[in-house]
């Protein structure tokens, strides 16, 4: 561990159009935060074409930054990646385009009460500005994790703040990619015991998806089936620890609140 007190992992895939602005933006919040020099960036680059790698150099100029590569476009890898590329005790993990400060400042004032902090963009409707079609499916995709692996949470594909230190043993066994990565982290943390907290977040999608959505099914059927053969015989090794706070709570503690009443993040 260096002297960091956080790594904020974000993987990135052709953000040439928003990446100097929300960097610039995230580092005030974080330097605000956490501390100015006590957190880096490590940021993934997954198979960009765009002019997302030299953006990439301008970002590392400017604020502490580790820039890994992935070789091919793949969410789960390259989440992987910065995961095992952190070297701090504690892990944000975000997309360039979707975070939520009131969350994040929630979780790392009250980071020694819990392993793994989940924002959830299913746990509080009035939070969730996907399109129908887009809440259907992610509502879709939450049955069957809940109904096959007897998960208690909303969703595995948010925000996240994670103890690494606890999370390292557990990240060494996973072996799903793409979208299905982060899920079986989140199954294989609560069935080893840690201790797990989920918080309503934000949700408002900032551009078209980049998959057609039929593809999009299909791949998660198919990684679906491999991640349920894969969690056979992976037991509960004890009682569950897995809580949820409202939307109300994370407000409390967080001095962000004024920004959560504007819904929309983007700088």
């Amino acid at each position: 561990m260096n002297h960091f007190l956080l790594s904020v992992v974000i993987p990135v895939y052709n953000e040439e159009q928003v990446l100097a602005a929300n960097t610039r933006y995230l580092a005030g919040e974080f330097d605000r935060i956490v501390g100015s020099g006590a957190w880096q960036f490590v940021i993934v680059d997954n198979g960009s074409t765009d002019a997302t790698p030299v953006l990439l150099r301008q970002v590392a100029e400017t604020w502490p930054t580790k820039i890994l590569h992935a070789v091919e476009p793949n969410y789960g890898k390259a989440l992987r990646t910065g995961l095992e590329g952190a070297d701090t005790e504690w892990v944000h993990s975000i997309d360039i385009e979707q975070w939520d400060i009131p969350f994040f400042e929630w979780a790392w004032n009250n980071r020694e009460q819990h392993d793994i902090f989940i924002g959830s963009k299913r746990a509080d409707p009035t939070l969730n500005r996907q399109p129908v079609y887009r809440k259907f499916l992610s509502w879709g995709l939450n049955c069957l994790i809940q109904l096959f692996f007897e998960h208690m949470g909303t969703d595995t594909h948010g925000p996240k703040l994670l103890r690494l230190s606890a999370l390292k043993p557990i990240i060494a066994q996973c072996r799903m990619s793409r979208g299905q990565f982060d899920t079986e982290f989140v199954l294989r943390s609560v069935r080893a015991g840690l201790r797990l907290v989920e918080a309503p977040v934000i949700y408002e999608e900032q551009r078209p998806a980049r998959r057609l959505m039929l593809e999009k099914i299909y791949i998660n059927i198919r990684e679906f089936n491999r991640l349920r053969i894969m969690m056979k015989g992976i037991g509960f090794s004890g009682l569950v620890r897995y809580r949820r706070v409202c939307r109300e709570d994370v407000l409390a503690q967080s001095q962000a609140s004024s920004e959560a009443a504007n819904w929309i993040h983007t700088p």
